[in-house]
């Protein structure tokens, strides 16, 4: 049996968590055709605590060295994302968020957000991608991964950065953005990566329509934002140039697996209900196959995530990444061959608006587009060729010592804790 840290109390929130899912349950229905932020949700996970179980116990919080990305944070995403996708996107994001200021802020910095996470429930959301709906072209660097073309220009006392970003998720109702880009001076993420805290309201922030088109996860504010000349004072740099790629252990991944694995839990639980009630079903045996193959899938799905969690656990953190990508194709494998055979099994109510099914189908439709399977191939398929487990791989590529340059280096000069 892996350990998996979970302590007494770790238990204590996850049947916290499962007690709130049947909450979340009865609304998903009205968020997910509503389609906007799901405010009840966000009050009930605010005021139950669930934000500090991403927050380092010095600032307040729950979390040791793996804040945001803990076991006990990613069961809580698969709990509620097995309720309603939108709900268990949304406090995915905020994990992750947590997760890269505890890693790359500074103490002051960190005191600063913390606490007015713990205290006021402030949201956080990260706005990276740059892939814009109705353009086919990308911007990779010299090794093929993709970088950031936003503009970041250095100014007295810090920068201005413009550009657009094609998903924001949560950031229409968050307190802060962690804006991604690429620090002046170098020419690719693995050297000059950056994340740069933007505090709304914003003047130069624009929040752009579309997302209320979506299908899936519908309530989770995924859309576009323009930046237009949008200050950044030094006090809101976070790390230093490439520190995500080259230092940051963790990854996006396994928050993103166990959502999917939570949206597939949540249709099986449904199919496997329906059988039960409706003797006749169980007369046909491939109904009986399918549920079981179902529960099979899911399980092997939940054992290889719970693997990961325990490299990372280890400190493994390139073996720990790579088993993340297998997790995650397994992850997103199980959860769309599942949410295909439900409707074989349960026949014509599932198709009504009153069943789960489609609407969690319709959330992992979308969710599971996140990155292409072809891209997370690939670098599962280099790495198991190459037996190199370097953490970031996704992301790009290990820079030997000495090669990257820090702020002051680049010829800045600063005074990060300023007011």
């Amino acid at each position: 049996m892996y350990s998996l840290k979970q302590t007494s109390e770790d238990r204590e929130w996850i049947e916290k968590a499962s007690a709130l899912k049947e909450v979340f349950a009865l609304r998903a229905r009205q968020v997910d055709e509503a389609g906007c932020w799901p405010q009840a949700n966000w009050d009930d996970i605010v005021s139950g605590g669930f934000l500090r179980l991403g927050i380092p116990k010095e600032y307040g919080g729950y979390a040791g060295e793996d804040a945001g990305f803990s076991h006990v944070c990613h069961t809580i995403v698969e709990i509620f994302a097995s309720a309603c996708g939108s709900t268990g996107w949304i406090i995915q994001n905020q994990f992750h968020c947590h997760g890269l200021v505890a890693a790359l802020g500074t103490s002051a910095q960190k005191q600063r957000i913390f606490s007015d996470i713990v205290a006021n429930g402030a949201g956080i959301a990260s706005v990276g991608s740059e892939v814009k709906p109705g353009r086919s072209a990308v911007s990779p660097h010299k090794d093929g991964k993709i970088t950031f073309t936003a503009e970041i220009e250095p100014i007295e006392g810090g920068f201005v950065v413009n550009g657009f970003k094609g998903f924001t998720s949560g950031g229409g109702a968050a307190k802060y953005l962690l804006f991604w880009g690429v620090a002046p001076g170098t020419d690719d993420p693995d050297h000059g990566v950056c994340v740069f805290l933007i505090e709304l309201p914003n003047p130069g922030v624009e929040f752009v329509r579309g997302w209320d088109e979506a299908i899936g996860i519908r309530a989770s504010l995924s859309g576009g934002a323009m930046f237009k000349d949008v200050f950044i004072p030094w006090k809101n740099v976070l790390g230093e140039p490439g520190d995500f790629n080259q230092i940051h252990p963790y990854t996006f991944e396994l928050a993103y697996a166990s959502h999917s694995l939570g949206s597939a839990q949540g249709i099986y639980d449904e199919v496997r209900q329906s059988v039960a009630d409706r003797v006749f079903l169980q007369e046909d045996d491939v109904n009986l196959y399918v549920l079981g193959e179902m529960a099979a899938y899911i399980a092997a799905t939940r054992s290889q995530l719970w693997h990961a969690q325990h490299l990372y656990d280890e400190h493994k953190w390139g073996e720990a990444s790579h088993a993340t990508l297998l997790g995650l194709h397994m992850a997103k494998t199980t959860a769309r061959m599942v949410a295909q055979k439900a409707f074989d099994v349960v026949g014509t109510r599932a198709d009504f608006h009153w069943n789960p099914i489609p609407r969690l189908a319709r959330d992992i439709n979308v969710a599971t587009l996140h990155t292409r399977e072809s891209f997370i191939m690939k670098t599962v398929a280099k790495s198991e060729i190459s037996r190199d487990f370097f953490a970031k791989a996704k992301y790009g590529k290990r820079l030997p010592a000495g090669v990257r340059k820090t702020w002051a280096e680049l010829g800045f000069e600063f005074d990060r804790d300023a007011a």
